[in-house]
């Protein structure tokens, strides 16, 4: 099986390695990262400029380093850089990406772009930031691999969060919705005209079994997402008719 790792950290994230330490004995891995750090720049892409494309090696895998966004490099790999992936795992991201903040994330933006180009992908973040919450989710993501891939049918991805508690007590991996619970968001003046924000979400808006609230409880969440962000559901039972694009007596 080709795997594609991606991530929106760069190549000094700290998770980066693990997974690829666990993955490269069993599959045939190559990895496509942003050069720098690029959390937090949601689902945007390079096209005004030309891209820089350094080949190179990581943790003894063939590797890109693509100076752009999380999807550039996610895009570059599949049009340009590897043969195309069997799969391609995003991540592993320090820090959650449950709920609202899935539009918001590198890490899944580059399993949502790989679902664009009609391949198997999931994205992978935890809450815990250390390495043996970084070794188990590797662990675990090679388990995925090897034990046959959930259901994806084209344009849909997975989004894997794993809680902030210890692996040895993680529950049961939960599959569930994204939670809506909305950020409580404020800017910090910092003066000179800078503005810093900072949040949290609303642990009140948290909905029952949602991906927030099983991390919440201890347990790894999967969330299924589609590419497609047509909303079908209202679109099969509207009952509204827009208003003509052409006014009448308009010349």
């Amino acid at each position: 099986m080709k795997v594609l790792v991606v991530n929106d950290d760069g190549p000094d994230s700290p998770a980066l390695k693990p997974l690829v330490l666990a993955l490269r004995d069993r599959f045939e891995v190559s990895v496509s990262v942003p050069s720098s750090q690029r959390s937090g720049t949601g689902h945007g892409f390079t096209f005004l400029s030309p891209l820089s494309v350094v080949r190179t090696e990581l943790f003894g895998v063939p590797a890109l380093l693509v100076g752009g966004l999380p999807s550039d490099a996610v895009k570059y790999a599949v049009c340009s850089g590897f043969p195309r992936p069997d799969v391609v795992l995003a991540g592993i991201n320090p820090g959650e990406n449950a709920g609202v903040c899935a539009p918001y994330s590198g890490t899944v933006a580059c399993a949502r772009e790989a679902a664009l180009w009609g391949l198997p992908a999931v994205a992978l973040s935890s809450l815990g930031l250390d390495d043996a919450h970084y070794a188990a989710i590797a662990d675990w993501a090679a388990r995925l691999l090897e034990g046959g891939l959930p259901p994806m049918p084209p344009g849909s991805f997975w989004n894997v969060n794993f809680p902030s508690h210890p692996p040895g007590r993680w529950g049961d991996v939960r599959l569930c919705t994204g939670s809506n619970a909305m950020f409580r968001d404020r800017y910090l003046d910092r003066g000179d005209g800078y503005w810093q924000l900072e949040g949290s979400k609303d642990p009140e808006r948290v909905e029952p079994g949602s991906d927030d609230d099983w991390l919440r409880r201890g347990h790894p969440a999967m969330v299924p997402q589609r590419a497609d962000a047509t909303d079908h559901d209202l679109l099969e039972r509207l009952d509204w008719v827009p208003p003509s694009s052409i006014q009448t007596g308009a010349p």
